[in-house]
């Protein structure tokens, strides 16, 4: 047996308007031929039942008479009666003397008319003049009902037409709707409002269009905020490598300061402190390509070189030796314990130097020189790494005030899966970086 099949409306909009105007043109059409029999019966049974063509003719008749007199025709000028059929509507006349027709709208030259008599016999329509200068026998041809019959006719159209109208925008009313409502939508997220979804009904273009109209919302949407992250990641990285540049350029100063005031004892000390200040200037320029490629438009971060896994020896000798000579330059005493594990790393060593600039740097601004500054290097099971503690000359609130240091350092352990935390109280201030052990 064969399932029976639902009917369901035709998708789109071209077949729902045709559907809906042949139902329309239908149902008026019946409306139409009952209104126009309907009146076309009153209208037959009303003039048959008031004599309605006798009083009419009588009136002509009168009208005629009226003419004449004011007129004063005669049977010699006769042809002044075209005058008065052009006022009265859809109307002819004869005119006759006994058996002689004197005068009629259907000759152009008066002649005995040939059907008199049937004339005569239909006293309907017929009515005595009198002329200037006798009496005649007036026969007035006219459908004196058709204006009225026409008048139905077109009362009969104008209200089909009225209700065809009615039905249409009555059974497209919900889509008419819908097409409003979408135009107040489409003006709330052009204002700006890219939260607003837009209402999704029916099945046809409509329907597509506005699930296209979201579609495009989530698309801008989404690049916007792309574009709003892009532009927050490109200024956050733009901030942190400028603060960067100022640790390199602070230790180059105290070199060429060493170098200038000759404060070295021997040619191996004046190579260090060249090697070094060379060392500052190489990183400096590495911190300015990057910088200047961050600011070109459209341009992306690129990450640091993964090195190879390291022993924590090898990863972490080499920059915390450079920091505790340059804490050593500047004045403040380092006390290390340095005991590494034995475990791998995975570090990149741009970030490195930065990172142990950033903190130089902070340790520059508010450490007091006269108090030592303790590294210790920390392992577990799953993270290895050290701490740096220091004690401070400025109230915990005023260290590090604008942050940028520390969440430079912070940013860079996340990008190596690593952790940043910070203690600090009025006095001390404590950092301790972990990395994931490889």
């Amino acid at each position: 047996m064969k399932q029976k099949r639902m009917f369901k409306m035709p998708y789109g909009l071209r077949n729902r308007f045709i559907i809906s105007i042949i139902a329309s043109v239908l149902l008026c059409s019946i409306i139409f031929a009952v209104l126009y029999f309907s009146v076309d019966s009153f209208l037959t049974r009303y003039f048959d039942r008031i004599g309605f063509e006798q009083t009419h003719i009588k009136w002509q008749g009168e009208s005629l008479q009226e003419y004449i007199d004011e007129n004063h025709v005669s049977s010699d000028d006769l042809e002044s009666l075209k005058e008065w059929e052009r006022r009265q509507p859809v109307i002819l006349l004869e005119l006759y003397d006994g058996e002689n027709c004197i005068y009629s709208s259907f000759y152009e030259s008066p002649m005995k008319s040939s059907h008199y008599e049937n004339v005569i016999e239909n006293l309907n329509n017929t009515v005595d003049l009198r002329l200037a200068d006798g009496s005649v026998t007036a026969v007035l041809y006219s459908d004196f009902t058709y204006q009225y019959y026409l008048l139905g006719t077109g009362m009969s159209v104008l209200i089909s037409l009225a209700i065809f109208i009615f039905l249409f925008l009555r059974g497209n009313n919900k889509l008419i709707n819908y097409v409003c409502r979408l135009n107040d939508e489409v003006q709330i997220i052009e204002g700006g409002n890219l939260e607003y979804q837009v209402s999704v009904e029916g099945n046809n273009e409509i329907t597509d269009l506005a699930k296209s109209m979201n579609r495009m919302r989530d698309a801008i949407k989404e690049q916007m905020d792309t574009e709003q992250q892009l532009h927050q990641a490109n200024k956050q990285l733009i901030t942190e490598m400028s603060h960067d540049l100022r640790t390199p350029l602070t230790g180059m100063m105290l070199y060429l300061e060493i170098l200038r005031s000759h404060r070295y004892e021997t040619e191996e000390e004046l190579q260090a402190y060249l090697e070094k200040i060379d060392a500052k200037a190489h990183h400096m320029k590495l911190l300015s390509d990057h910088l200047f490629e961050y600011t070109l438009e459209n341009a992306e971060h690129i990450p640091a070189k993964q090195a190879e896994p390291a022993t924590m020896e090898q990863a972490f000798e080499s920059p915390m030796g450079s920091l505790t000579d340059e804490l050593n330059a500047h004045g403040f005493s380092v006390d290390a314990h340095l005991k590494w594990p034995t475990c791998f790393v995975q570090v990149k060593q741009e970030y490195l130097q930065r990172i142990f600039g950033n903190i130089a740097s902070n340790i520059y601004k508010y450490g007091e020189p006269s108090a030592d500054i303790t590294i210790e290097t920390i392992a577990d099971d799953r993270y290895c790494g050290f701490s740096i503690m220091n004690v401070c000359t400025m109230p915990a609130d005023r260290v590090e005030s604008n942050g940028i240091g520390i969440e430079s350092i912070r940013s860079m352990m996340q990008e190596m899966d690593g952790i940043c935390t910070v203690e600090q109280t009025d006095t001390v201030f404590e950092m301790t970086l972990l990395f994931p052990k490889q």
